[in-house]
């Protein structure tokens, strides 16, 4: 088989995976697939391609405005095959959705001889595509996710210092206060530290303060860093506080500003000076759960410059590598799919048939969950990976088998799973699989359903849920079973067969919400009948309740209420505006509550402190995360707040992160589909908007 001269690269919402592909793939011609929806992305990065390489071309192409039909998917492809006359070439199917990569990756296998399999690959984010390649810039990566620096060189002033110390900073600006004074001789002594030790490297630049031009106030920024740090492809946004209690003001919103900026794969280091704190990283953790170790560095000045003292110890502490996983094999006699697999079936099984079903279970529990509903199986195997959490997923399986088959019977208990048989006919595999090993996803499915199955008993392979890879192997199990591989839309309450197209459900899933919803309660009545004390400082209850109570009204079917108990906690009240105060259930789907207040205090008995329009809406996005996590996308975030002067400031910066216009979609009503694009909406107690007036359960 001939060398490829082309790639074909698929382009999801995060730009950084198609143009390192495109820029490490030993190619010529980039064809770069993605829906009307990233468009306005592979475009962005096919102008990156032409600036950085004059050897090769690269345009996009779109599959139109969904990105979950294959068979648009798979026309784009076919155009792009018949282009190339038979000759090979490479996959990247990092980026696009799910059935974008998994019918691309089927498309690839079909089209090509065997032994192929390593022209097609997956990017890990913590790894290095190339050891060769040195990776974009700076000035490059923050352009592929739309920001642009607002100047090109370091402020004057750290200029100053870098030449010349302290006292030339002070001679040049003698009435500078002392602790912009202390602020900049830090921030100049982390900038010069960390550029002596990568002196010489053309993989790796360190930059100076950058601001980035606000999109909504001409001449404004909308966000800066102090220090940015990149080796190769990733990127650590440095921040430089001359107070340890600056840390935790500001680390929320400097994880979400570096992830807008440089994706999902940068990290975070605080630099502080003046007198060390033993437990500042603890006090950040229980300030916001989400900032978790490894991704936000807290360092003391002082041992940040004792300790860091070559290269290879500052890229181990802060950017450390993936191991290295094994490429797809290219043995011609692969065992994951037969030569010749079975013919698929003529038509997509119905509920009725009792078909098989695999599931896997990924972050999220729920798509497992609504599987069982949406392919109602005799008997169903749920596959975990050994990232996903396997607690009391096969009870909440089988109470939601057990709901589909008795749709109004009351909830049953665990002898009624046990004695009607619901337990044994949802197994768990023993062994959990790795989420990015397709071959060995592959090989479990294929053992399990040439053992379970009866007869010409129809089989399902359902891959919402799971890591793409997860998706992969999934997919191929089933074209080698000759089953039908799946996907649920859970905005149309649809399902997408790869083989016989989309088909609508039957009713709708009442999932085990308290598996889903983990961390949260019930609650009967008003949440202002358990909230009380300092915790009305941090979350606006008295919204929360006026919205609740509106939708609840509004809504043609039952609602389930669930609260966040830590309001309640003396302690763990402090982060509660973190998370979303209230979650409302609406049969299959969730809208999650978000008030957080414009005052907050950092200690129990601390005094109150004003919020800014950027604490607000990193305290929105957190919110927006954590529902995410549970929910997916059956659930969507109000964040409300009251008519005030910082209301408008700290909408731009929530429609900046969420890269889209969330002000637009809240007047378009509340929306399903998007799960990490919050709506902000603006409530007047004495006349709340039309939007608390919707149907939710009539959606």
């Amino acid at each position: 088989m001939d060398a490829p001269g082309a790639a074909i690269v698929l382009v999801g919402q995060n730009p950084t995976p198609a143009l390192l592909a495109s820029s490490t793939l030993p190619v010529e011609r980039l064809f770069l697939v993605c829906s009307d929806g990233t468009s306005p992305v592979a475009h962005r990065v096919v102008d990156a391609v032409h600036r950085l390489h004059d050897d090769r071309s690269a345009r996009a192409l779109s599959v139109g405005p969904d990105p979950h039909d294959p068979r648009a998917v798979t026309a784009v492809l076919e155009r792009i095959r018949r282009e190339l006359d038979g000759r090979p070439w490479y996959l990247d199917y990092t980026g696009g959705t799910k059935i974008m990569s998994v019918v691309a990756a089927l498309h690839h296998e079909r089209s090509l001889p065997p032994g192929s399999r390593g022209l097609r690959r997956y990017l890990d984010p913590h790894g290095a595509p190339s050891r060769e390649d040195p990776g974009p810039d700076l000035s490059t990566l923050a352009a592929i996710h739309g920001a642009h620096w607002a100047e090109r060189r370091d402020p004057e002033p750290v200029r100053i210092y870098l030449r010349g110390g302290e006292d030339a900073l002070r001679e040049a600006y003698p009435r500078l206060p002392e602790g912009e004074v202390n602020g900049i001789s830090a921030e100049g002594r982390v900038l010069s530290h960390l550029r002596r030790l990568t002196r010489g490297r053309d993989d790796t630049e360190v930059l100076g303060s950058r601001r980035i031009v606000d999109p909504y106030r001409p001449g404004g920024s909308i966000a800066d860093f102090d220090v940015l740090f990149r080796h190769r492809h990733r990127v650590l946004c440095v921040e430089v506080k001359s107070r340890a209690e600056d840390v935790v003001a500001r680390a929320g919103w400097t994880v979400a500003k570096a992830r807008r900026v440089f994706g999902g794969a940068a990290r975070i280091l605080f630099v502080y000076a003046g007198p060390p704190v033993d437990d500042l990283r603890e006090r950040l953790t229980a300030y916001n759960p989400a900032l978790s170790a490894r991704n936000v560095h807290v360092w003391h000045l002082d041992t940040f410059l004792a300790r860091m003292t070559t290269f290879e110890a500052l890229r181990r502490a802060f950017l450390p590598e993936s191991p290295p996983r094994p490429r797809e094999t290219t043995d011609p006699e692969d065992p994951r799919t037969p030569s010749t697999p079975p013919a698929p079936r003529p038509r997509h099984p119905a509920p009725e048939e009792g078909p098989l079903l695999v599931t896997p279970l990924g972050g999220s529990r729920l798509g497992a969950l609504t599987a069982l509903h949406a392919h109602r199986p005799s008997r169903a195997l749920v596959l975990p990976s050994r990232q996903s959490l396997r607690t009391k997923v096969r009870e909440a399986a089988a109470r939601t088998l057990y709901a589909v088959e008795h749709p109004g019977a009351e909830a049953p208990d665990d002898s009624t799973l046990r004695s009607e048989g619901y337990r044994d006919r949802v197994r768990l595999a023993a062994d959990p699989v790795d989420g990015f090993d397709p071959a060995a996803v592959t090989r479990s499915v294929g053992a399990w359903i040439d053992r379970e199955r009866d007869g010409d008993r129809p089989v399902v392979v359902d891959f919402t849920t799971g890591t793409k890879a997860m998706s992969l192997g999934l997919a191929e199990a089933a074209r080698g079973a000759g089953a039908c591989a799946t996907y649920q839309l859970a905005r149309e309450r649809a399902v997408v067969c790869l083989e016989h197209g989309r088909r609508e459900l039957r009713g709708r899933a009442r999932p085990d919400w308290s598996l889903v919803l983990s961390g949260y309660e019930p609650l009967d009545g008003a949440l202002r009948d358990v909230v009380r004390g300092p915790a009305l400082d941090q979350v606006d209850v008295e919204l929360l309740d006026l919205a609740a109570r509106s939708l609840i009204e509004a809504s043609s079917t039952e609602c389930r209420v669930w609260w966040d108990p830590s309001l309640a906690d003396g302690q763990a009240f402090l982060t509660a505006r973190e998370r979303p105060g209230l979650a409302l259930a609406f049969d299959d789907r969730v809208v999650g509550l978000a008030a957080p207040g414009w005052r907050r205090r950092r200690t129990p008995e601390g005094p109150l402190r004003a919020v800014s329009p950027g604490g607000w809406a990193q305290s929105v996005f957190a919110a927006t995360t954590h529902l995410a996590v549970r929910c997916d996308v059956a659930g969507t975030l109000l964040a409300l707040t009251r008519p005030g002067r910082d209301v408008t400031r700290a909408g731009e910066l929530v429609d900046w992160i969420a890269q889209g216009p969330t002000g637009e979609t809240a007047n378009e009503g509340i929306r399903f589909g998007d799960p990490h694009r919050p709506m902000v909406v603006e409530v007047d107690p004495a006349a709340p908007p039309a939007l608390l007036g919707t149907d939710v359960g009539g959606l």
